[in-house]
Order: structure tokens, then C-alpha cells, then sequence
């Protein structure tokens, strides 16, 4: 993904007026016109001026891109950017991922998961399942299932893009017999809100790292 992606309109149940505003409230605002010029710098009186919730996401490879939900389908929120690739998530569970030649199709949650559901952390499972679903042009579908235990490390200072929040970290480890990988989650332990997260995103894609910027709000 690009330093800086800006939303694609018109490819949403909310309307194609409401997000080509949206479309046009990025590109203005963080997007630049000649593609070999240095990307603007990302601030948070930059990232304050769209009025829409907003996210960053990166690959371990790749600094932080920005967007902003093109849908809400049932509480799924679907992220686009200019070359489609594409996020979802739920609740601050990641639950789908498209790129050139590989997608996470989706992933399913046990109904238990406080990652997919915010839960006061006192109330959190201490063990969920989630099935990850695939698509790769030489393989076709297939979906790996792991059983993921959660362990809260204390309270850390992190930053998010110039704003300090003060969250409980927690690492997961998911397994099944061919495979172990780490997630990482930072949250308000009252209400289970995952600001900031590092979750795995399958065994060619790696890692995301996904930051909260604005909050979304259905109302």
C-alpha cells in the first residue's frame, strides 16, 4: 500500500453522493498530485479535518495509510483505497483484507471473541477460536483455524499520531498444529475499545497494524 490512500466513492449502500464527498475530502486533504512527489506530512490537525472516522493501517513493510468506511454492512466496516486494496473490520477485530493476488476473504469469530465484540476486559474469555478464510489465485479457497489464548501485559503509554492514550496491552497467541502467531492489542480495559492493534493477517500478508484515528459511530 501507498504512504497515503485516499477513499474511492460511489461503492457503497450509504450513498454515492455522501462518499464522493468523503473521496474528495481525502484527496484534498492528504493526497498529493504528482504520484513522484514526497507524500504531505500526516499530522493531527491534518487528520482532524476530515469529519468522517478514520484509520491507519500498515504492513510491516509499508508506513501508515489513512481511511476512511465506504460501507456499513451489518457492522462490518469496508476500507478502500485508490489501487483497491481493501480492510474490513469488526468491532477492532480485522475481518477481511483484499490485495493483488491474495485476500483474506474473511474471518470468522466465536461469539466470545472481545476482540469482535468490545467486553470489559474483567469479562474476557481466556480462549476463542477464529477461522480465517482465503482466496490465492494458484490455491483457490482454503481457511486455517486457530484457538487463541489472551494474556494482559499492563497498563503502557502509547501514541497515536501526536495523541497519548494511556491503554492496557494484551498479547495473544493462536495455534493449531502446523502454527503459532502473536497478536497484540491496546484497549480501555472499562469498556474493551481496542485503540491500537497488530493482528495477523495470514501467512503471505503478515501483519497489520491498525490505529484508530476517529472512532466510528453508526449514529
Amino acid at each position: 500500500m501507498a504512504l497515503v490512500l485516499a477513499a474511492l466513492a460511489g461503492c457503497s449502500n450509504g450513498g454515492a453522493g455522501t462518499f464522493t464527498r468523503i473521496g474528495e475530502s481525502l484527496v484534498a486533504t492528504l493526497a498529493t498530485a504528482d504520484p513522484d512527489a514526497p507524500a504531505p506530512t500526516v499530522t493531527r490537525a491534518r487528520l482532524n479535518e476530515i469529519p468522517y472516522a478514520t484509520i491507519s493501517v500498515a504492513t510491516d513493510a509499508t508506513a501508515p495509510a489513512y481511511l476512511v468506511p465506504l460501507a456499513d454492512n451489518g457492522g462490518y466496516l469496508d476500507y478502500r483505497d485508490q489501487a483497491g486494496n481493501s480492510v474490513r473490520m469488526f468491532g477492532g477485530a480485522l475481518a477481511g483484507f483484499q490485495a493483488v493476488g491474495f485476500d483474506l476473504e474473511g474471518v470468522r469469530h466465536d461469539e466470545r471473541d472481545p476482540i469482535a465484540h468490545a467486553t470489559p476486559l474483567a469479562l474476557w474469555p481466556t480462549e476463542v477460536w477464529r477461522e480465517y478464510q482465503f482466496s490465492q489465485r494458484d490455491l483457490g479457497p482454503y481457511s486455517i483455524v486457530l484457538k487463541c489464548v489472551m494474556q494482559p501485559q499492563g497498563f503502557e503509554t502509547i501514541e497515536i499520531v501526536e495523541v497519548t492514550y494511556q491503554l492496557v496491552r494484551v498479547v495473544e497467541t493462536c495455534r493449531n498444529v502446523r502454527r503459532e502467531v502473536t497478536n497484540t492489542y491496546w484497549m480501555v480495559a472499562g469498556t474493551g475499545f481496542i485503540w491500537k492493534s497488530r493482528q495477523w493477517a495470514g501467512p503471505k500478508l503478515g501483519h497489520l497494524t491498525i490505529e484508530i484515528i476517529r472512532p466510528y459511530s453508526s449514529s
